[in-house]
């Protein structure tokens, strides 16, 4: 498996199908009403919604954005919610979906699909940009209700912020011959279609919350970043965002199975579950009991698989040939393995430095660990483990975020941007001592430090008045592109359109830098390496 795939399990971190079919149940949809005249009850295209105040923000929480996936709707496209009578209470979470989660515990329901809707109390005067958020998880867990999402400051900011629950593990990514029967050409795409139908729900009803259908960013990170890159190149997504920002995580050319190769992979579950010689294959693996799927253990095989009616071609294909079809935002954080795989506590001295690059990239080549050694000298940094770290980040992020954004930048195509997050927490020193690990930025970004998670570390922190400041921009440039696909504005530092040739970016830091070729000595050699 390539070494893009199986990034995405290793955080303990945070159409050509039809989608939505008519309205089961109820009174039918009954057409939006503002929120400029009810705060917090909402009409919504399936029924009224109270949701509550808290903070500067109103919330709308487990908001319904399609029908249970249980029983025979498990593995299959999703359905429309069905409409409700009265008003129903949106001031609590829905469920997450079935998963492992970050303590090692069984959670959550099938019936999760759902999403929440972020306002600010201030009302404006023209519809706000929308920016929904994809949380990570490596498409096996997480969710959109722990900090920094579940009460985000940056819904303050003159947008709406809509942050969602989707089908992960097995029950999102499953993939079978009969399944691919019954769904027209495609399977294993569950996860990524519950996306899409959300994004139909925020074309439908966001503008009863002050949000504007047409100025819709989907932004994600680590996981999310990673679906987004596949719904960049999906047929059943386009239309419904007009932006897009993609946070540490990219899917470079060759890394997605086949689509044969996913349905022939996935047989080994159906054998573990006992329905390999059932009369009906589907009606079996339907009864079988969630926990069950979850506790199994099989993993995700890293996409819905290139080559089936979902995704007819490999995605990073599209941006090279293609371009994005809408502007993108793409970046990463400096130290990204810090925390993940790397420990910057480890007592490391160069010669156990040398040691640990050689038993990763000795099975490559025989003298590729002393290039390496060459380019990422222990002198160069302030401690071994911390070159170990930028090895490791480079490798397996930076690197490949360059090779993705040249890939989608060009003349006469939608612009891309391009950033570095550098920032160190400044408050705290066990999360100093991490630097600007994996995860880090969504906290200035969502404007939320309470707490701030990092691996196997839980702190509550209060930032210093230069990263309120930072936090403040940072929020600046995200807005301003949502709304015009363009970060720059507001007597900000400029924001360079990303150059291939010059690999120009932002660097972001409580002193913002136009920078041009991070790493580029480095990164031209290691993308010359097979995946590992």
């Amino acid at each position: 498996m390539s070494r893009s795939i199986r990034f995405v399990f290793l955080f303990a971190f945070l159409t050509s199908q039809v989608l939505i079919v008519s309205c089961g149940g109820g009174n039918g949809p009954v057409p939006p009403s503002s929120i400029h005249s009810s705060p917090t009850v909402i009409q919504t295209q399936y029924g009224a919604l109270r949701g509550v105040a808290t903070g500067n923000l109103y919330a709308f929480r487990g908001i319904p954005y399609a029908a249970p996936p249980v029983g025979n709707l498990r593995w299959k496209v999703p359905q429309a919610p069905t409409a409700w009578k009265g008003v129903r209470d949106a001031s609590k979470f829905g469920n997450v979906c079935p998963q492992i989660n970050y303590n090692g515990q069984l959670v959550g329901s099938e019936d999760c699909l759902t999403l929440n809707v972020f306002v600010s109390q201030k009302k404006s005067g023209k519809k706000q940009p929308v920016m929904i958020f994809l949380h990570g998880g490596g498409n096996a867990r997480g969710d959109a209700q722990s900090a920094p999402f579940d009460a985000p400051p940056l819904a303050t900011k003159g947008v709406v912020v809509v942050t969602l629950e989707y089908r992960v593990g097995m029950l999102g990514f499953f993939a079978n011959p009969q399944l691919t029967t019954e769904g027209g050409g495609a399977s294993g795409h569950y996860g990524l279609m519950d996306i899409i139908a959300a994004l139909t729900w925020v074309q439908q009803n966001i503008a009863a919350f002050g949000g504007d259908p047409q100025h819709v960013m989907l932004f994600g990170q680590s996981a999310g970043s990673y679906d987004i890159q596949m719904l960049l190149a999906a047929p059943a997504a386009q239309g419904l965002f007009a932006v897009a920002g993609m946070e540490s995580n990219v899917i470079p050319g060759g890394q997605l199975p086949s689509f044969s190769s996913v349905e022939t992979a996935d047989q080994g579950f159906v054998a573990a579950v006992g329905c390999s010689s059932a009369a009906d294959v589907l009606s079996c693996l339907r009864a079988v009991p969630a926990d069950t799927i979850v506790n199994l253990g099989f993993s995700w095989p890293g996409g819905p698989g290139i080559g089936s009616t979902f995704l007819p071609r490999d995605p990073f294909v599209d941006l090279q040939q293609n371009g994005s079809p809408v502007p993108l935002m793409i970046g990463s954080t400096r130290e990204e393995w810090a925390g993940v795989s790397d420990n910057p506590n480890t007592p490391l001295n160069t010669t156990g430095y040398s040691n640990a690059i050689h038993q990763r990239f000795d099975p490559v080549g025989p003298t590729v660990a002393s290039q390496v050694l060459s380019l990422y000298p222990a002198g160069a940094y302030s401690t071994p483990a911390y070159a170990l770290i930028a090895v490791d980040s480079d490798y397996n992020m930076t690197c490949e975020v360059r090779t993705v954004a040249r890939a989608a930048a060009g003349t006469n195509r939608k612009p891309v941007w391009r950033y570095l997050y550098v920032h160190d927490f400044e408050n705290d020193l066990a999360l100093k001592t991490l630097g600007a690990f994996h995860t880090s930025e969504l906290y200035f970004i969502f404007g939320n430090y309470d707490p701030v998670s990092a691996p196997n570390l839980g702190v509550t922190y209060t930032p210093t008045a230069a990263e309120q400041t930072f936090s403040q921009d940072l929020m600046g440039y995200w807005t301003r592109f949502a709304d015009t696909g363009d970060p720059n504005g507001s007597g900000a530092v400029t924001w360079p359109m990303y150059d291939p040739s010059a690999d120009s970016m932002l660097q972001l830091d409580d002193t913002f830098l136009s920078i041009n070729g991070y790493h580029n000595p480095e990164c031209n050699y290691l993308v010359t390496l097979p995946q590992p």
